[in-house]
């Protein structure tokens, strides 16, 4: 594992880049990595304007000053001080306005009176600042309020990260998290330094390993567009990385169906864990709300520790680098890269055709079909074997399912049969 001074380095530098859907500072954050990181990175772009499924991509968005103050020139917030300060995606705007008029612009928490909320508007233009309830209590009604928004909306390009580490099969085992969250550290930047860090201790192995940052929701929309045919073919398993930073439950967040293999493979390394739970798909709230449903039903789940909304600093500017447990981001890589090798530690197989096989033309069974025979020649257990092989299942977890005493013996002969194949 890398050490926290290395981790804590890489955080405070990528902390406060203004990071949004698209624009400069995500490129600066991918670039980072690249550079200063792993140089394997490859940095791809999608353009503004792009059809993906019922989305478009968005214009690169950048604000350069966002300031609210009063009429005796006192200053409420300045984006200067902190990111969260304005909405992400705000509107250019330079007006006077009332107290009536204003407080329907700002944005603040009950949960967190001392903290700035994290507020967009990603798909609406509009605008608004964030401050503390505290600091929006002590405004003078009385006065006037002058917001200034200075930003911009170009046609430009929302970027990705990926780095491929090839296997000897082009099926693929696909970790990813996301880069679109300003100045959050638990919600954006654990994941983030996770995938570095995976980057850097993943070997070429079985199956080929992707690492993948991207914007959250619509980066993913985007993704699987360009790649939904080969995900569907290739994809082995695949783990959204969020909010790792916070020691808490080694957490899977599992898929829609909660049967994938990538659900059963977390579940049987996590299950070795005194701190380990499982939630139900009606938690999700990150990238598997994309890659897990939606009429996909991709072997994708998330895996978390605190989960996002279950921890009070989340979305505010409490969530910042003095909450930031780098202990924990290790462990939770070293649980990751558990997760990676238990997959390329087992054997995956499909079946090569449709319905029962003729079991005869391999003398596998006893023609006479009684029911001593079916027990003497492990008919039910080569029958059970070829019901229920698939690429949820590996040989592990297909051994719990049918109870096979050596069922690696099985596989082999049904493999030199042509009954099955491997999943390579």
């Amino acid at each position: 594992m890398l050490s926290n001074k290395k981790l804590k380095k890489w955080a405070k530098e990528l902390f406060p880049l203004n990071r949004s859907l698209a624009g400069k500072y995500n490129r600066l954050t991918l670039n980072y990595i690249k550079n200063k990181i792993n140089k394997n990175f490859q940095i791809k772009s999608v353009k503004s304007g792009t059809k993906v499924f019922d989305w478009t991509i968005p214009k690169e968005y950048s604000v350069t000053e966002a300031k609210l103050k009063d009429d005796e020139n006192k200053i409420i917030c300045d984006i200067k001080n902190n990111n969260l300060h304005v909405v992400v995606n705000s509107m250019s705007v330079n007006k006077w306005l009332n107290f009536k008029q204003i407080k329907k612009k700002i944005f603040y928490s009950n949960k967190m009176p001392n903290s700035i909320p994290y507020v967009t508007s990603y798909y609406k233009k509009d605008w608004g600042f964030c401050i503390s309830k505290n600091d929006f209590l002590k405004l003078n009604k009385k006065k006037k309020y002058n917001a200034q928004i200075k930003s911009k909306f170009i046609s430009g390009k929302m970027n990705y990260a990926e780095l491929l580490i090839k296997g000897k099969s082009k099926k693929e085992i696909l970790i990813c998290s996301y880069i679109c969250h300003p100045s959050l550290a638990n919600n954006e930047l654990s994941g983030i330094l996770s995938i570095a860090m995976l980057s850097k201790i993943l070997k070429k192995s079985k199956y080929s390993i992707r690492l993948l940052l991207i914007p959250e929701t619509i980066g993913a929309i985007s993704y699987i567009n360009k790649r939904i045919k080969f995900l569907k073919e290739n994809l082995i398993a695949g783990f959204n990385i969020t909010c790792v930073g916070i020691n808490g439950p080694y957490t899977l967040i599992a898929s829609i169906k909660e049967n994938t293999y990538a659900d059963k493979i977390v579940m049987r390394v996590g299950s070795k864990y005194k701190n380990f739970r499982k939630l139900s798909f009606i938690n999700r709230g990150s990238n598997e709300r994309q890659f897990g449903c939606q009429n996909l039903n991709l072997p994708f789940v998330t895996i978390c520790r605190k989960r996002f909304g279950d921890y009070k600093e989340y979305h505010t500017s409490a969530d910042n680098l003095e909450i930031l447990n780098y202990k924990t981001i290790n462990e939770t890589v070293n649980f990751i890269k558990k997760i990676v090798l238990e997959i390329n530690n087992n054997e995956i197989y499909k079946k090569n055709n449709f319905c029962e096989p003729f079991l005869s033309k391999a003398n596998l069974i006893n023609n006479f079909g009684t029911l001593e025979n079916i027990k003497k020649n492990n008919r039910k257990s080569i029958s059970d074997f070829l019901a229920y092989v698939d690429k949820s299942h590996d040989l592990t977890s297909l051994k719990k399912k049918i109870k096979v005493k050596n069922i690696k013996k099985l596989a082999k002969v049904l493999e030199k049969n042509k009954f099955i194949s491997k999943e390579l």
